[in-house]
């Protein structure tokens, strides 16, 4: 009789736990349809009705993560530190575990990638003590692999964690974190160039996320698809794709997804030469960024509040527990130990009074600060994704008067376009890069290169070109990018006679401290001249460098400078 009730009990505790597996699945699902309205409601209902305090942490971390998705990070941010006070009463590892791992991408996809490793790190120490579940390592791993992706730029890194992810979400079925994990993998063929393999996983994943249903994952998909059918010069194709995804964004109410689709858009006209499609589209993507910048910054303080409450309700809690510790050895010792407590004790709290009142007015100080240095950092890079855009448009709009220009004004507008773009792609490295005060070289004067390279065939000059990568000042990054483009206009313009041979040399290197800059062409028509061209001799004043010019065999001119 003893072995049945057992049997019954243990039946009874498992159908129970089915139960809320179902509950949860279903609501998940519900995030997964981009049905966010339908899932709030169900996961209000639910927390009200919940059986247990792990219910209760689930169901709150449901509900942040629809915040999130909806872009209401205030209320995200609420639901998170209910969550978090409500782990720290159960002391449930697990649940602790998947919080960190789930702040880790909260802040990973605000781009505050600092505070998201600080949580990934926390999420892995508690990895290296307890046995963490399947379904909560897979996410672990894939937003690991995330951050290898968009932070620390270590492609082997992303696909040894991104397949691990994969690995155990289809041990587990997790739809979710195996589209993710596949998405992370295409991405490291993309790093890697492998267009074909990485178009193939794309194609591959927005099937997927069509047969499951995965909304937001499908628009996630197609963002990358259609990037990469543009680095891999299908422009035609990826039109139709990015015109059928905006399509499909705005349908589904995919606010950041349109903007990126209509980017793309506006990027493949440019491609393509239809300039007057090319300036409609940088107008929408103008209003809609707009529109999106309204939301962050009306966000932006209130989570520079948030992430003070958070810090402090850690704070508290750890406090709580010191007492609690002290309170059981207090009992444990004899009576001379307690009143050696007590005095101590004392002592600490007079201590911690005064200590106190100065940090209360410090923290107020530094909060202040620290919530003035965020909203800068924000504006500056609002800043720059306005000038951004402005430039654009700039090179849009001498594009489309080179179109219509006489051969003879053909050269000055390129020229001229040449140097915005220049100072474009400048601006574009920046709004991607975190750190605003440097930049890698080669990087850039590769993506300045990129527009000449069509001069470059229609003219028959071959290049020969080797930049180290290398982190300079962005100041002189940009005189860099103008003094390449500048050198580059005149060979093409001034140097080369009637000759086949046509030949365009430049290598950036460093050794120990010290850059150096070496561009030469083998062009005859100012052989043995005395050259000195105005604006290179402006440029290298602004960089404060000496530079030297030979031109007894070619065109050749160089400096070195010191780096920090």
């Amino acid at each position: 009789m003893k072995h049945i009730f057992i049997a019954l009990f243990l039946t009874s505790f498992q159908l129970l736990f089915a139960q809320d597996d179902t509950i949860l699945n279903h609501g998940q699902n519900l995030i997964y349809e981009n049905k966010l309205d339908e899932a709030l409601s169900y996961y209000t209902e639910h927390l009200k009705e919940r059986t247990t305090k792990e219910d209760e942490i689930h169901f709150l971390l449901g509900l942040a993560d629809i915040y999130k998705l909806k872009l209401d990070y205030d209320m995200a941010n609420t639901y998170y530190i209910q969550a978090f006070e409500a782990i720290n009463l159960t002391n449930n590892k697990q649940l602790k575990f998947l919080y960190h791992v789930k702040m880790a991408e909260f802040y990973r996809k605000r781009i505050l990638f600092t505070d998201a490793v600080k949580h990934l790190d926390i999420a892995t120490s508690i990895l290296k003590h307890h046995k963490i579940e399947d379904r909560y390592l897979a996410k672990y791993y894939g937003r690991k692999a995330a951050l290898f992706t968009e932070y620390f730029f270590i492609p082997d890194s992303t696909l040894l964690y991104a397949k691990k992810g994969l690995q155990l979400s289809k041990k587990i079925n997790d739809k979710d974190g195996i589209f993710y994990s596949s998405l992370e993998i295409s991405g490291v063929y993309e790093n890697k160039k492998d267009y074909k393999k990485t178009i193939d996983y794309l194609e591959d994943l927005i099937s997927f996320a069509e047969k499951n249903n995965l909304i937001q994952n499908k628009v996630d998909a197609y963002i990358n698809y259609t990037r990469v059918l543009i680095k891999d010069k299908q422009y035609n194709k990826a039109l139709e794709e990015c015109l059928k995804a905006l399509s499909f964004a705005k349908e589904n109410e995919l606010f950041y997804g349109e903007i990126l689709f209509v980017d793309n858009i506006r990027n493949i006209y440019e491609k393509l030469g239809n300039t007057t499609k090319a300036y409609e589209y940088l107008e929408l993507r103008l209003d809609l960024t707009d529109a999106y910048y309204k939301i962050e910054h009306s966000k932006f303080l209130f989570e520079l509040e948030e992430k003070y409450k958070l810090t402090e309700k850690e704070n508290q809690i750890k406090i709580s527990n010191l007492e609690i510790e002290n309170q059981n050895k207090a009992l444990a010792s004899n009576k001379a130990k307690l009143i050696i407590s007590i005095g101590l004790l004392l002592a600490a709290i007079g201590l911690s009074l005064l200590i106190a009142y100065f940090l209360k007015k410090e923290k107020k100080s530094n909060k202040e600060l620290h919530s003035l240095s965020q909203e800068n950092e924000f504006l500056l890079s609002e800043a720059n994704h306005r000038i951004n855009n402005n430039l654009q448009l700039v090179v849009i709009l001498i594009s489309d008067q080179l179109k219509k220009s006489k051969n003879q004004e053909n050269f000055q507008l390129k020229n001229i376009l040449t140097k915005v773009e220049a100072i474009s792609t400048l601006h574009q490295h920046l709004y991607k890069n975190n750190d605003k005060k440097k930049i890698d070289i080669q990087n850039y004067l590769h993506d300045v290169m990129a527009s000449f390279f069509e001069v470059f065939k229609d003219n028959k000059i071959k290049t020969n070109i080797n930049i180290q990568s290398v982190e300079i000042s962005t100041d002189y990054a940009m005189y860099y990018g103008l003094l390449l483009t500048e050198l580059f206009i005149n060979s093409i313009k001034h140097a080369f006679s009637p000759q086949d041979n046509k030949t365009i040399i430049f290598e950036l290197t460093k050794q120990k401290n010290t850059l150096y800059f070496q561009y030469s062409d083998n062009g005859t028509a100012a052989n043995n001249m005395s050259i000195k061209p105005k604006l290179i001799d402006k440029l290298a004043r602004q960089i404060k460098v000496d530079y030297s010019i030979q031109s007894s065999n070619g065109f050749k001119f160089s400096f070195s400078q010191q780096i920090a």
